[in-house]
């Protein structure tokens, strides 16, 4: 997808479909029709097919008189006093999936927000217009590869083209996670997205690292190991690095959750949910898109991702409840949970980051239900151990609308949840007891004490279950924004 920023006349935009917003009633809906025949074509459809400009709703009108636009596409944007940032995007997502034009235009001026800058609107239509929407078939991809989208403003400057770009790249790398997460969990295994990781070494700064079964055991990664060894694929540890910035400046690192299928072990899963579990590696989906669009647009800066990719499923050689295990850091870990595999494969991940001395460790992990259960489908939760970095998180989180919301994680109150008569600590504590708090506490042991982490779980909104199962592409946006917001600004 192309993104352009134009000042032009609303008459002469020639183009395919020319979008226009509309808020409900009288004069709010008169203000966002200032030209005549736009005016007028809103009205025979208010008039003649009952539009009534509701939040997404979408009518289409052919030939538009007075316009050089071959259809006028009207999108309802709901009542003027709710129009806030989740309105934006919901009204821009309805009628982008709606419009199989492949030249588009829209008025910037329908899509202002108080409060919110030109720039935040422009990235905002940029990213709605690019990802892909469900079902991902072959048609639409190829509808998002060739549309353009002309976003008409009223002054043009360097930092709405700025804007346009960074939405065009958030959604190239959502599309790219969504599509690597969606695929199913006998072709997306371990192998699969090492073959993937592989075709990265192509760019320019990025070197590929790939750690094999036997690899992983001499590192001593013993945890990750022991959550692979119930499956007849065999893990694989990918080290990405992309050097941007001068040989000297730390990375920032990304650490990606990859459970390729998720049965819970001998702790099995309920069959209700099974079939969703092929989404447990979201995080690395998301970590190798973000790391891939960062390299390929050349971002200045250094930047690491590692993603232990393996399955958790039941079998005679698979770890069991009550096994210690002696992990990368040398940490000791009591099995009470084989369900409980994703902090295990992040432990050593984690442990592992250590070696390069990063400026900032973020993980991404489909971790725990209880994440949905405090926050809901919509907001991931946030856990850091740095001010200044959870700071930056959330300001990423709003400035691309993929909201965080930031929760504790340490102290004895959870640390004694963790602890084991056998070993230095459990992998899951008490049952219905602060479950993802327990899980960010567990994580935390494995970070370096001076090292600014945080910690996304994304359980519940890196996908949507049910019977449209679905990949969403978060938190790419987050960590675009993070990692622009990294780029230019010093250590």
């Amino acid at each position: 997808m192309k993104v352009t920023v134009k000042n032009q006349s609303i008459e002469k935009i020639n183009t395919d479909a020319l979008i226009i917003g509309l808020f409900e009633k009288g004069e709010a809906r008169a203000k966002a029709c200032e030209n005549q025949a736009v005016a007028a074509a809103a009205q025979d459809l208010v008039t003649i097919e009952g539009f009534k400009a509701s939040l997404g709703e979408v009518a289409r009108i052919l030939r538009p008189m007075g316009l050089s636009a071959k259809e006028l596409i009207l999108v309802g944007l709901g009542k003027a006093e709710n129009f806030d940032e989740d309105a934006l995007c919901e009204a821009a997502r309805a009628v982008f999936k709606a419009c199989k034009a492949t030249s588009l235009s829209v008025l910037l001026s329908d899509w202002q927000l108080e409060g919110k800058t030109d720039e935040w609107s422009v990235m905002q239509l940029a990213i709605a217009a690019g990802t892909a929407f469900e079902p991902l078939t072959d048609e639409n991809r190829t509808i998002l590869e060739k549309r353009h989208l002309n976003i008409v403003v009223r002054h043009k400057g360097l930092a709405l083209n700025e804007a346009a770009q960074i939405g065009e790249e958030i959604a190239s790398a959502m599309n790219r996670a969504k599509t690597l997460a969606n695929l199913p969990a006998n072709i997306c295994t371990p192998k699969y997205l090492t073959d993937e990781a592989k075709k990265l070494a192509k760019i320019k700064g990025v070197a590929v690292k790939i750690y094999d079964e036997k690899a992983i055991a001499k590192l001593g990664m013993n945890a990750f190991a022991a959550v692979a060894q119930g499956s007849r694929e065999a893990p694989r540890f990918i080290e990405l690095r992309y050097t941007g910035a001068t040989k000297n400046d730390a990375p920032v690192c990304l650490v990606g959750k990859a459970i390729t299928l998720d049965a819970g072990g001998l702790c099995l899963k309920p069959s209700a949910h099974i079939t969703e579990m092929k989404f447990d590696m979201s995080g690395g989906a998301a970590v190798l898109a973000v790391f891939e669009e960062a390299a390929r647009k050349a971002w200045p800066l250094n930047l690491v991702a590692l993603i232990p990719a393996c399955e958790n499923l039941p079998d005679g050689a698979a770890y069991k409840p009550s096994d210690v295990i002696k992990t990368l850091s040398g940490k000791t870990v009591e099995i009470t949970n084989t369900d409980a595999e994703g902090r295990l494969i992040l432990a050593d991940a984690l442990s592992y980051a250590e070696r390069f001395s990063p400026r900032a460790v973020i993980d991404v992990a489909t971790l725990t239900g209880a994440v949905e259960v405090a926050l809901g489908s919509d907001i991931t939760g946030l856990f850091a151990n740095d001010p200044v970095l959870c700071d930056m998180v959330e300001t990423a989180a709003d400035v691309a609308h993929d909201p965080v919301w930031l929760l504790p994680h340490a102290g004895r109150r959870f640390e004694k949840l963790l602890k084991s008569n056998v070993a230095d600590c459990v992998n899951s504590g008490p049952r219905g007891i602060a479950g993802s708090c327990v899980a960010a506490a567990f994580l935390a042991q494995f970070v370096g004490e001076e090292t600014a982490w945080a910690h996304l779980d994304v359980a519940a909104t890196a996908y949507r279950g049910g019977k449209d199962a679905h990949a969403t592409g978060r938190p790419v946006p987050l960590l675009m924004m993070l990692l622009h917001q990294m780029a230019s600004m010093p250590e």
